[in-house]
């Protein structure tokens, strides 16, 4: 590398090249979780959501917080059904981490406080090309870039600059990205994402987004941007030639950092590239790595070809 730098958010920026045109490779490192908002003296936890959870989808579930001695495990509590009188909670505000914790004083002395962030206590599980885990979103985009980053260093030649990006808080409103765009000032930009698939038996297959086992996903809209057309259609047609599998994403939901990207300074060609992944958003998800490696090859694809796309963004 050329370049290495952590900045004051905590991203971590990886430079290839010297070239005058930057381009923008990223993925986000964070996840969803939550913090420590109070202890009561009996030492259950009461926490707030990092990111969009649903309290739902978290009761009686295993959680680690990151204490200052240790990471220390809790399950959020639920009555079991022979107590139950009324629904499950539904509200954050409703919900408590049991620790096993006798008193306040016995949380505090291992460093378990108020702020102290914590996430799920997940497994991995991997049964040929399907693994099941936590925060797939967006761990698998992290390993691609790696990946892709290791794999064309000897290979990219051209006048440009690659920068490679693993940013932070994009789950709590695309904070980290800002920070990287405003250093890199990009001119062209790819987001590696893992995104919702909603391919099960509860959704009509009008509503899937995507599904897994489709290829990669490319984005034409979200609620956050519409993708530049000229580049859809460039990464279209370069996943045709190279015989890489992709389905094209119009998700009226969600949003990436693409959307702080995009329109940057007097504008940033930005394109999504997306694993599909099920249950996003909660303790466990489900990824085909042969979706894994369509974004693989397809962003090394892109990357191998700047000065082309760049040429067919800007009609010359």
């Amino acid at each position: 590398a050329d370049e290495v730098k952590i900045d004051n958010m905590g991203n971590l920026i990886v430079r290839l090249g010297n070239g005058p045109l930057r381009v923008l490779i990223s993925a986000h490192m964070d996840e969803v979780g939550v913090m420590i908002s109070h202890i009561d003296q009996r030492g259950f936890l009461r926490i707030v959501p990092i990111g969009g959870l649903d309290p739902w989808a978290i009761l009686d579930k295993e959680l680690v917080f990151m204490g200052k001695n240790g990471d220390v495990f809790g399950v959020v509590g639920i009555d079991p059904p022979h107590l139950r009188r009324e629904k499950p909670p539904t509200k954050f505000e409703e919900l408590y981490v049991d620790a096993g914790f006798n008193s306040r004083d016995e949380a505090l002395r291992l460093g378990i406080i108020p702020g102290v962030a914590g996430t799920f206590a997940g497994s991995f599980r991997q049964r040929g090309s399907i693994i099941i885990g936590k925060a797939f979103d967006d761990r698998v985009g992290c390993f691609t870039l790696i990946d892709v980053l290791r794999n064309i260093r000897n290979e990219v030649s051209g006048d440009f600059s690659l920068y490679f990006a693993w940013n932070t808080q994009e789950e709590v409103g695309l904070r980290g990205i800002n920070a990287v765009v405003n250093y890199v000032n990009p001119q062209l930009a790819f987001v590696v994402e893992t995104t919702v698939a909603a391919d099960v038996p509860t959704t009509n297959e009008e509503f899937w987004i995507t599904s897994i086992g489709g290829g990669v996903a490319l984005r034409a809209f979200d609620r956050s941007m519409i993708t530049n057309p000229r580049l859809l259609s460039v990464a279209l047609e370069l996943a045709e030639s190279k015989g890489i599998k992709y389905q094209v994403q119009v998700n009226p939901y969600g949003g990436t950092d693409a959307g702080a990207i995009h329109v940057h300074s007097v504008g940033v060609p930005t394109l999504v590239l997306s694993t599909p992944a099920r249950y996003i958003h909660s303790p466990v998800s489900v990824v085909n790595l042969n979706d894994v490696e369509q974004v693989r090859t397809l962003l090394s694809e892109l990357l191998l070809n700047v000065d082309f796309i760049v040429r067919s963004i800007s009609g010359d």
